[in-house]
């Protein structure tokens, strides 16, 4: 009853986003700290390349990245939507912000803080990715 229930509810949350997005103007922080969906290219390619150390008060990491410009296919973007910043702490990747997207066509340089919260309060390794997503919410592959 419960897996049932979960796939309707899951799609309805997905098929949402580009709507959220759109209204918040700034970002979807109501997505931040939530786990990455269970389609997200970070599940499997946020790897163990780009990590940080973390360690408490101060869980917080400025992540500096330039937009794609093209897609997986070579070909310009033309309709970029936005660029997801992940972490994982040890549970999987998890959102640390949803930055929409400088200009449909990418390109832009971001820079973003985000905050890693710390179970134990122990310093801690961390890995980071980003994802960009089209406005056809066409995840594409994490970058390190």
């Amino acid at each position: 009853m419960v897996v049932h229930f979960a796939g309707p509810r899951f799609l309805l949350i997905s098929g949402l986003l580009p709507a959220f997005l759109s209204l918040a103007g700034c970002g979807a922080s109501f997505l931040e700290g939530t786990i990455a969906p269970p389609y997200s290219s970070a599940w499997t390619k946020c790897g163990a390349t780009t990590k940080v150390r973390v360690k408490p008060p101060q869980s917080t990491v400025t992540v500096a990245y330039t937009e794609p410009t093209s897609g997986t296919d070579g070909k310009p973007l033309t309709n970029l939507a936005y660029t997801t910043i992940y972490y994982n702490a040890g549970d999987g990747p998890v959102i640390g912000k949803v930055v929409p997207a400088s200009q449909k066509t990418g390109g832009g340089a971001v820079s973003q803080v985000i905050t890693i919260p710390l179970r134990d309060q122990s310093e801690q390794d961390v890995t980071i990715c980003v994802t960009a997503t089209d406005s056809d919410e066409r995840e594409g592959p994490a970058s390190p």
